[in-house]
């Protein structure tokens, strides 16, 4: 999901409303580089201004994000025995599946989520991970059960004016470029979300035998897709002497 530059300071003061004695402490992961720890000073001032606990982690690079995600961020989640919370990346994460490297994401048996852990994610490294941009996290429909990509207050990975979910999940703070220069990657992206899962299971035997001929028609497209050379390792061995003879019948055109 992504906040536009319209609804930072909303954000903040959903935050702020938040806050309370017990609530946990806000964690930072602060990049070594001049532009974060600029960034990590305003903030914290900010912070100290709202009375809001604060704990500051630096991150030297990728191995000790993965480190921060195991022995601090794990912890947090409700899921662990936690009590949520909000972790601030600066200048870090930007082009890494966030929510994957968390623990934030839903397996295939439907354990997992966001275990009320909320990331705000500000990184100026490009290019961004699309996952952290357009990804909504998934949520259990009280109605029927099933896991959904649907939160109250996003509109196709855009926080609106309405969002109060403190239940967890990856946001990216927009500077402006996800708005001006993203838009055909959001629909596209969004698009994709919203398509229903194909069950392969769900066809007959004889539903798998009308299905032959279009399963040939899709080895020769991913033929067509890749080099020769993977090309030839995909064909049959009966239609190898075919494209031989087609081959050879083109140079002597020539």
């Amino acid at each position: 999901m992504y906040l536009p530059r319209s609804l930072v300071s909303q954000l903040y003061q959903n935050l702020v409303k938040r806050n309370h004695a017990t609530a946990p402490p806000v964690l930072l992961l602060v990049a070594l580089e001049p532009d974060a720890l600029c960034a990590c000073r305003i903030l914290t001032a900010l912070l100290r201004r709202d009375y809001i606990p604060h704990k500051i982690q630096p991150i030297a690079g990728y191995a000790d994000l993965y480190r921060a995600a195991e022995d601090l961020i794990r912890p947090m989640r409700t899921t662990e025995g936690g009590s949520g919370g909000v972790v601030v990346c600066l200048g870090v994460g930007g082009m890494v599946d966030l929510e994957e490297m968390f623990g934030l994401d839903v397996d295939e048996n439907g354990n997992g989520g966001t275990a009320d852990v909320e990331v705000w994610l500000m990184d100026a490294r490009r290019p961004w991970n699309l996952s952290n941009i357009f990804g909504t996290p998934m949520a259990q429909d009280p109605a029927t059960g099933e896991w959904v990509r649907k939160r109250p207050g996003v509109v196709k990975a855009q926080l609106q004016q309405t969002y109060t979910s403190p239940r967890g999940g990856i946001i990216v703070f927009d500077d402006g470029d996800i708005e001006e220069e993203l838009q055909a990657e959001r629909e596209s992206y969004c698009a994709l979300e919203e398509m229903p899962d194909v069950d392969d299971d769900m066809g007959s035997d004889e539903d798998a035998e009308e299905d032959e001929p279009s399963s040939a028609q899709a080895t020769k497209k991913r033929k067509s897709w890749g080099e020769d050379e993977d090309s030839d390792e995909i064909m049959s061995d009966e239609e190898r002497p075919n494209q031989r003879r087609r081959s050879n019948s083109v140079s002597l055109l020539n």
